[in-house]
């Protein structure tokens, strides 16, 4: 048996593993390259190559088991996922991102509109364009789109989750060591991406794999605030950020109305694209 056939054979074994690795060894080269180019100080742009990480990973995966990488890239094309789905996904995380702010705005705190100001609004566009066609959203072919489904035929939805968001946030520790990016606040980082994985999980779900869904939902979680809170917030805030609050909520409410079993009402799962192989 050659190297490459028990390479295959262990993929097959082992799909999340063999994900992992491949994960680990493309960011790891990420890194190193960046960080012996620009040093400590990374480009905005210069990171985006680190964001196809699970994109190449899920791809390497599909393709070493033999799976259909045409089924695989097919969920891009899952347009007709519903537009209830595309205003839902965006009006949760919209509201996520000025949690605050409209907290603030409620109860009479002092709010600035910082968009149109300080914040030009093409600064708004230029970040969701980038993140949805070249960074942050392409990761989903590799986070919903490639262990979404596979995990859901053994664990709850949930459950699966959860776990892809623990994955997705200690993913970003390299390139925080190598400089592009600080450890302040990164347990409430890991708990709004838990959370955040548990609404994409639910939007990719209930749409039967519907990736420009989850992708569109991701890229506007990453735009900056419309709004500024210049005033003193209730301690709570102090405790837990309102994007971390509002995410938690958002995932609860969800896993009670929805079920954690599915994340679905009629209790059904997308199957793994081109592929009836279990985990």
């Amino acid at each position: 048996m050659t190297y490459f056939e028990l390479l295959k054979q262990k993929a097959s074994q082992t799909p999340f593993g063999t994900f992992l690795a491949v994960l680990a060894a493309y960011s790891a080269l990420v890194v190193i390259a960046n960080y012996a180019v620009f040093g400590a100080d990374f480009p905005v742009l210069a990171s985006v190559p680190y964001a196809w990480g699970p994109m190449i990973s899920a791809g390497a995966t599909v393709w070493i088991r033999d799976e259909s990488i045409r089924d695989w890239l097919g969920q891009l094309g899952r347009l007709r996922g519903g537009v209830h789905w595309y205003i839902g996904g965006l009006a949760i995380v919209l509201i996520g991102t000025d949690f605050e702010t409209i907290v603030a705005s409620l109860i009479g705190v002092d709010v600035v509109v910082q968009a149109g100001s300080s914040v030009p609004l093409t600064e708004y566009l230029f970040y969701f364009a980038v993140t949805l066609f070249l960074a942050g959203s392409i990761e989903e072919l590799g986070w919903r789109g490639f262990l979404q489904p596979r995990l859901q035929r053994r664990f709850p939805a949930v459950t699966a989750s959860v776990a892809i968001g623990i994955v997705w946030a200690l993913w970003h520790v390299p390139m925080m060591l190598a400089g592009a990016g600080t450890f302040a606040g990164f347990p409430q980082y890991i708990l709004m991406t838990v959370a955040l994985s548990v609404v994409l999980g639910w939007l990719y779900n209930n749409t039967d794999g519907a990736l420009p869904v989850v992708m569109v939902t991701h890229a506007a979680s990453n735009m900056a605030t419309i709004g500024r809170v210049t005033g003193d917030l209730p301690v709570v805030f102090e405790i837990l950020s309102g994007n971390v609050i509002f995410y938690l909520l958002c995932a609860a409410l969800i896993a009670l109305y929805a079920g954690s079993r599915t994340l679905t009402r009629d209790g059904t799962t997308p199957e793994i694209p081109g592929s009836e192989r279990s985990l």
